[in-house]
């Protein structure tokens, strides 16, 4: 049972104050808590009176209130976090927070974060109703329009949770009798009780997580894939356990369609107690990941009594840039690497020997290196690469196909695991595979455990990887068939300022938004949006993705867009996504994949380039696979007098978009 108390309300009013405080307290010893406070017990008893006091006018009013449910001290799991009174009136789930003063602004993000976490991981409030009400003695007086809700678009969190009302216990009873005449049925109160919570956590909440000791299964507890990602775990610690119990050299690719958990995974992995003794770093080539959970780290490491400086420093050892670690074991020769495991995040985007060259003079693949320095250790080392496809978004990103070359010309032999996507291509490599010679010339072990089929970043998306491939290839028919649109939200406006509007009244209950777009989209300028690379390298996306709405650093300020670059192995709740001219949709319905040149001729040149074509299609990809509760995309009208910013082809792009099953905004 997750309430400390449940029963209706009748069965609640023929109790005394005694016998409920009484099992409140029970469930507050059963919950951990050593020992009761005091004044915990006088807030009980307190609000207990109030509540009753409530629930009695309602029945004189309502007779059919005593069947109503009742929850006190509801409890969110693994969020430490619980609802003070939980009303289940007939289809609708009313959340009731008390505050004995005027309330905070947190204290009413937290109210919506409640309503939004039973909407999307509490199967009892699923397509259920939810009233979120702030109690406090001099609210104002709720209106009657204040149970209206966004009747529009049943898709989207905001349908099914009302605006969050302000109420005290005096105005409260009329508010109950006028939700009670518009529900339906009778709510079963143990079942939605004991119903199931599938929580499924973003990059950074994860990380988090698994920081302070969490399991995986404990915070990767997802309908679709608690046991997949279990199981992909398992598979990987027997890996790395039977390389050091052998003393062989062993590398294991792990691939999985965007947002399946393949990052978490490796997290998972690098937090794990079981490899304290011999640690698994995580590296990533990705700055701005490492730069954003190292940041991440230090300040979760403040909070714990460290120092900055030593919090720093353990935020760097948990992440690592690959290209640090590279530095440090090939330039600066020191010598064997401290941990014989290493985690390498989008392990396709390993720069090839002409990128390594241009970039640091070092004339060798990526994948060379990363097997040259693991090969130091004379008795064992693993290497565990995590692989996404169609993830390739810049020069010299070489693909699995590196890898394969690597592995060929070790003078060492490696073992090599991977799943069966690796060997014969498939979606989630994007056709890619690691040899292009019969694969059982080096003895690979094939596991289907190495694969992630489902992706868990959209909520309510399962096809969502799907829908933007098929967008990407210019089905529209394929695209729309799919349905994604009907339970995951995809809007679609021509006006910026209304895409910001839009986003802030989506976001609901603290929901991080922010806006996104190509780093090609040169001419989003014309919009107000900086696309200059100089500008995007030397911003602090740790603010963006960790600061506060009132940091004008902030995602939440929507004044500065992260392209594919900035974005990639991270997500939003709600992301904004700004359409560039370097993806047009044309009147022979294909896509122009084009690069901006500027002058005196200002035009869009088209990619010829096989290899740049494929990086440019990634990067929307990578874009349109950001969004964990909904995505808004912003296609500019253009200027009849600019003919880099074509109204013709903007319409086109907006029109295909909309064949694709996306919903005008102003629908």
């Amino acid at each position: 049972m997750a309430a400390f108390f449940r029963a209706t309300v009748g069965e609640l009013l023929s109790l005394s104050d005694g016998e409920i405080l009484s099992r409140l307290s029970v469930g507050y010893a059963n919950r951990g808590y050593t020992s009761q406070f005091s004044d915990q017990i006088l807030t009980w008893e307190h609000d207990l009176q109030s509540l009753r006091a409530t629930l009695n006018i309602c029945i004189q009013q309502i007779p059919g209130a005593s069947h109503w449910g009742t929850l006190i001290e509801f409890s969110i799991p693994r969020k430490e976090k619980r609802i003070d009174v939980v009303l289940l009136i007939g289809n609708e789930v009313v959340i009731l927070e008390v505050k004995s003063s005027n309330p905070s602004l947190e204290a009413l993000r937290q109210l919506q974060e409640y309503a939004l976490l039973l909407h999307y991981f509490h199967n009892g409030t699923a397509e259920k109703r939810i009233v979120p009400i702030l109690i406090w003695p001099d609210a104002p007086k709720a209106t009657l329009n204040s149970l209206q809700q966004m009747e529009m678009f049943p898709q989207l969190a905001a349908y099914w949770i009302n605006g969050l009302i302000q109420s005290s216990w005096q105005t409260l009873p009329e508010i109950l009798n006028e939700i009670a005449v518009r529900s339906i049925g009778t709510a079963n109160i143990s079942a939605w009780d004991e119903s199931p919570y599938h929580p499924v956590p973003s990059i950074i909440e994860a990380a988090v997580a698994l920081r302070t000791g969490l399991s995986i299964r404990e915070i990767a507890h997802s309908e679709a894939s608690e046991h997949e990602i279990g199981a992909v775990r398992q598979a990987i610690q027997t890996v790395v356990d039977r390389a050091e119990e052998r003393r062989e050299h062993a590398i294991c690719f792990l691939t999985g369609v965007p947002g399946s958990g393949k990052t978490l995974v490796g997290l998972s992995l690098a937090h794990s107690e079981q490899n304290q003794r011999n640690a698994i770093h995580f590296m990533s080539g990705n700055g701005p990941l490492v730069k954003v959970l190292q940041h991440l780290f230090t300040q979760e490491g403040r909070r714990d009594g460290a120092n900055t400086v030593m919090a720093r420093i353990k935020a760097r050892t948990l992440i690592e840039n690959v290209h640090v670690f590279a530095r440090n074991y090939m330039e600066d020769d020191l010598g064997q690497p401290s941990n014989h495991a290493i985690i390498f995040d989008e392990a396709q985007r390993a720069w090839n020997k002409a990128q390594n060259l241009k970039k640091f003079k070092r004339d060798y693949s990526e994948p060379q290196m990363l097997l040259g320095i693991m090969e130091r250790h004379p008795d064992w080392s693993v290497i565990v690469a995590l692989v996404g496809g169609g993830q390739e978004i810049n020069d010299g990103e070489s693909g699995l196909e590196e890898w394969g070359r690597a592995l060929i010309e070790r003078p060492k032999p490696w073992k090599i695991f991977a799943s069966p996507e690796v060997l014969k291509g498939g979606p989630s490599t994007a056709g890619h595979r690691l040899f292009a010679i019969p694969q059982n010339s080096l003895g690979v072990t094939t596991l289907d455990e190495l694969h992630l089929r489902t992706s868990n970043r959209s909520l309510r998306a399962e096809n969502l990887a799907k829908w933007v491939n098929l967008v990407i290839e210019g089905d529209a028919v394929g695209a729309r068939s799919l349905n994604v649109t009907s339970r995951f939200p995809i809007f679609l406006t021509r006006d910026l300022d209304e895409m910001r509007h839009a986003l802030r009244r989506f976001a609901i209950g603290g929901a991080r938004f922010g806006l996104v777009g190509s780093s090609g989209a040169a001419r989003l300028r014309a919009e107000g949006l900086e696309p200059s690379s100089p500008f995007h390298a030397e911003y602090p996306w740790e603010h963006w993705y960790l600061a506060g709405q009132s940091d004008v650093r902030s995602s939440f300020q929507c004044e500065v867009f992260a392209t594919e670059f900035e974005i990639q192995g991270l997500e939003l709740d709600w992301i904004g996504l700004c359409w560039g001219g370097d993806f047009a949709w044309d009147e022979n319905g294909k896509w122009q994949l084009r690069s901006f040149r500027p002058g005196s001729n200002n035009r869009w040149i088209t990619i010829k380039n096989p290899d740049k074509r494929v990086y440019k299609q990634n990067a929307y990809r990578v874009l349109l696979t950001r969004a964990r509760q909904g995505m808004i995309i912003f296609v500019p009208s253009g200027d009849a007098n600019d003919p880099t910013t074509c109204p013709q082809e903007l319409n086109a792009t907006a029109e295909f978009l909309q064949r694709c099953g996306i919903t005008p905004l102003t629908a």
